[in-house]
């Protein structure tokens, strides 16, 4: 039977901020005695960029098209330990082994991000150093959540609006206007939270409007090389339908949910940048232009504090029943190496042995499966996130991982629950939240169904 190796994060949600303890276990498993020069576990984070373009060149009186490569790199932190052996040939017994880790994040790295171009990693790795033969190793993901609180940025609270109209031509003939009122109240938003859009749809030309819509969009900057490569994914929509010719149509508070994202900015990182942006398009038939309007919006981890009481805390955990009475054969302690060059650990690190004989110090305890919100520190009121993988599902991660274990990752951010009130009946519109300009102009007002 091949060795077995595995590692085990205590907070089983794997999610932590910047400055947070990461505590786990890493378990070797041997049916035999083996011969091995060191047991080590790595944890490190960084980022990597990487895309492809065609050039075409001249050569020799011919054009010839080329593959050019851009790709760019940050390393964030990386510390390693030996949990067992010296570096020379020791022999590890027959059985179970487990080491207890703990390492603390940094303080100023950057979120975890996916997508097919660039990536912010954070990793977990363990080792087993195999002389004469393959190294064993296991890999561990986990996500990290940067803090943007929306309070300390003032644009967060900046409403959005417009008031835009169009004529639709059509060789000689001019129709009448195609036009748009839009608000929403502020521009910084959480994830889980809802944009509550109110809008007026005026279609008085002689085309038929097909569709309405309102969606986030999450534009993101790659750079290598001196190149910059740029990518715009929606990340939410939502659509309405026709407007006939001379009709109208309101949208009243609809709301938008912003999907787990990681906030603007993606904070200490410096070969990818994230935004996003609001967009509303009224979209007529044929091959007339849209009516459009598109600004910044601005995605963070903290919400804003008047909103706070339109959040709902995340479900709690259930503990899980610890065994009673089951218990691994007993194995004799395996003292903990000495450090490597004679020197103290390298901080962050605490390596202790572990009996599996011996049950939890602790009856009862069990492994957090949330880091501690530290938003909670400077707001008190402030009800705690649950944590959702990214809406883009998992992405690969074996280009990182030389281990059986490479599989695939999404990574997790916090996600705001709205409370039920908020969620099943939002306020009814008024158009007293329009501008004065906005209402002045519209004071015949408008019909339709949302």
């Amino acid at each position: 039977m091949p060795t077995g190796l595995s590692l085990c994060l205590d907070n089983v949600a794997g999610v932590f901020f910047p400055g947070q303890t990461i505590t786990g276990q890493l378990t070797v498993q041997t049916t035999k005695e083996k011969t091995f020069k060191e047991i080590s576990v790595k944890f490190k984070g960084f980022s990597k960029v990487h895309w492809t373009e065609r050039r075409t060149e001249r050569r020799n009186g011919k054009n010839v098209s080329k593959t050019v490569h851009y790709r760019s790199s940050e390393e964030y932190y990386s510390s390693s330990y030996r949990v067992w052996g010296n570096g020379s040939e020791s022999q590890l017994p027959p059985g179970t082994h487990n080491f207890n880790f703990t390492f603390v994040l940094p303080l100023n790295i950057p979120s975890s991000f996916e997508s097919e171009t660039g990536q912010v990693r954070h990793l977990c790795k363990a080792k087993i150093d195999v002389p004469w033969g393959f190294d064993k190793t296991s890999t561990q993901p986990y996500s990290v959540n940067s803090l943007y609180d929306l309070n300390t940025d003032p644009v967060a609270k900046h409403p959005i609006q417009c008031n835009e109209h169009k004529y639709l031509c059509c060789l000689w003939c001019k129709s009448g206007p195609l036009s748009m009122v839009l608000r929403v109240s502020r521009s910084g938003y959480v994830p889980g939270e809802k944009i509550l859009i109110n809008a007026e749809c005026s279609n008085k030309t002689n085309s038929v409007v097909n569709y309405t819509e309102a969606n986030i969009h999450q534009i993101i900057k790659f750079h290598a090389q001196g190149k910059t490569k740029t990518i715009d994914r929606k990340v939410a929509q939502i659509k309405k339908e026709a407007i006939p010719e001379g009709d109208d149509y309101i949208w009243s508070e609809v709301g938008l949910v912003v999907p787990p994202l990681p906030p603007s900015k993606l904070q200490f990182c410096n070969n990818i940048e994230i935004d996003y942006k609001f967009k509303f398009k009224v979209c007529p038939s044929g091959c007339h232009g849209n009516l459009d309007h598109e600004v910044p919006l601005i995605i963070g981890s903290i919400p804003l504090r008047e909103n706070f009481t339109l959040f709902q805390p995340a479900a709690p955990f259930q503990p899980l029943p610890l065994p009673s009475t089951s218990y691994p054969t007993p194995m004799p302690p395996i003292a903990p190496s000495a450090p490597i060059g004679g020197a103290a650990p390298p901080a962050g690190f605490n390596i202790s042995p572990y009996n599996p004989n011996i049950p939890p110090a602790q009856p009862g305890f069990v492994a957090p499966t949330a880091p501690v919100f530290p938003g909670v520190l400077n707001y008190p009121d402030l009800p705690p996130p649950s944590y959702n993988e990214c809406m883009f599902g998992a992405t690969g991660i074996a280009d990182d991982s030389d281990d059986e274990s490479g599989g695939k990752f999404a990574p997790k951010y916090a996600s705001y629950n709205l409370s039920k009130g908020m969620a099943a009946a939002p306020p009814p519109y008024n158009e007293s939240m329009l501008p004065p300009e906005m209402n002045n102009e519209n004071a015949g007002g408008m019909s339709g169904q949302p």
